[in-house]
């Protein structure tokens, strides 16, 4: 008879750093309770009595580098008052990734983390989303939310991450698990949504995640093809016909003179012009640029008529404030976790790593259709996405860890209870 195996990772669930950053992460998504700044404060503190070594990823070291160059050009900013209250504000962020990639530890942890995730976003910014939407309270016929969800591109981007951890519970959990029921609801829900915002960058961002998802599937998980395209064309029978016309509007972005053209509203053509301003900032600030957080005030101050704008372009936006090193910076520690997402899926696996790797899939693809919204908005100061590249990271690790550790079990490898940074400090 085979003992029972130690209850290592188990214990390890609950720990103090990993309650304290779930209520965080609960109260930056729906911000129903007050409390952040001090949750996120002991959530540190629990840093210091953990038992684990504590964890800098490289991405980690990365964001901190971006924002050290970011300090250099707080010292030739025009703007520093502004500039000086955005680093603040990085200067958390990165605290908050230390916190995320410390709490976030084994598959369990993860797990819950991907539960609350999806059901926080569910029950908070889209109930309140759907309900304003039925109830006429929209931006020119486009879905909008509450809190930071106000904008429907930011809506759609962030909608698009939700995605991830939606996905992870339909395709690992059991048939007949409530919560995967409640998940396929959650997909139906979040793809209205993107839907609803008829956002072009949140439909380019869903393509993103969903056209290598049809084909990961079609060739690994045939049979969940048919509820996917379900799934899919459920949501399609919600979209409003404003959204076919916006995207319409794509096919007259490749020439200069009909970009006016794409919306009624003329929001293209502003952007493009606010493109420009940025182009021209870029050209004149190459190495510090204009000062992290400041890009309104020197739109304001290069193009008056269009006054404080944001470029809603994530990488122009970082190359104006930061300079082209900063983008450099800004790329390198996104890149170095996508591809770490991307070697710990091609390794091989075992059974217990295999769950893990769809996991890891998931999140990559749910970031990468982020990224590409991101061409459509500025999303660099804020919290969410760094939070979910830690995640994707701590995923990857997981994975990573599980492949390399089993222990014989009569005739099948089961995973050892060790858990991933006990096996990976070990050279297992």
């Amino acid at each position: 008879m085979n003992p029972t195996p130690p209850q290592g990772p188990r214990q390890m669930l609950w720990t103090p750093t990993f309650v304290l950053f779930l209520v965080y992460v609960f109260i930056i998504l729906t911000n129903r309770i007050p409390g952040a700044t001090f949750v996120m404060g002991a959530a540190l503190l629990s840093l210091l009595v953990q038992r684990q070594a504590l964890r800098a990823p490289p991405f980690l070291w990365l964001l901190a580098a971006w924002l050290a160059w970011a300090v250099l050009g707080y010292a030739v900013t025009s703007y520093p008052d502004r500039v000086w209250a955005s680093l603040t504000e990085h200067g958390k962020i990165l605290l908050v990734v230390l916190v995320a990639v410390n709490a976030l530890r084994t598959p369990a942890q993860i797990r819950v983390f991907l539960i609350l995730l999806v059901v926080s976003y569910i029950l908070f910014p889209i109930r309140s989303t759907l309900t304003n939407y039925l109830l006429g309270y929209t931006l020119l016929g486009r879905a909008v939310g509450p809190f930071i969800y106000q904008n429907p591109n930011d809506l759609a981007a962030h909608t698009i991450l939700m995605l991830g951890p939606a996905l992870v519970l339909v395709t690992t959990l059991t048939r007949k698990s409530l919560l995967r029921w409640f998940a396929v609801g959650a997909v139906v829900l979040l793809l209205i949504t993107i839907l609803l915002t008829q956002s072009r960058g949140g439909f380019l961002g869903l393509l993103g995640l969903g056209l290598p998802a049809g084909i990961g599937l079609a060739r690994r998980r045939p049979r969940l093809v048919p509820v996917c395209a379900a799934l899919v064309g459920l949501a399609l029978l919600f979209a409003p016909a404003g959204l076919w016309e916006r995207l319409g509007g794509l096919t007259k972005a490749a020439n200069v003179e009909t970009i006016r053209d794409m919306d009624p509203e003329g929001s293209a053509e502003q952007r493009f012009a606010v493109l420009k301003t940025a182009a021209r900032i870029v050209s004149d600030h190459p190495l510090l640029g204009i000062g992290l957080g400041a890009y309104g005030f020197a739109n304001a101050d290069y193009s008056p008529a269009l006054g404080l704008k944001d470029t809603h372009n994530t990488y122009m936006n970082v190359a104006a404030e930061t300079g082209l090193p900063g983008l450099a910076l800004f790329l390198a520690l996104i890149t170095s976790v996508l591809l770490g997402a991307r070697a710990a899926r091609r390794r091989g696996a075992n059974a217990a790593s295999a769950a893990q790797k769809e996991i890891v899939r998931w999140l990559q693809l749910a970031v990468i259709g982020y990224l590409i919204a991101g061409v459509f908005g500025s999303y660099a100061r804020l919290s969410v996405p760094y939070v979910f590249l830690a995640l994707l990271w701590s995923a990857s690790r997981v994975a990573t860890a599980q492949r390399l550790v089993v222990v014989p079990r009569g005739d099948l490898p089961v995973p050892s209870p060790i858990a991933p940074d006990q096996a990976l400090a070990s050279g297992a």
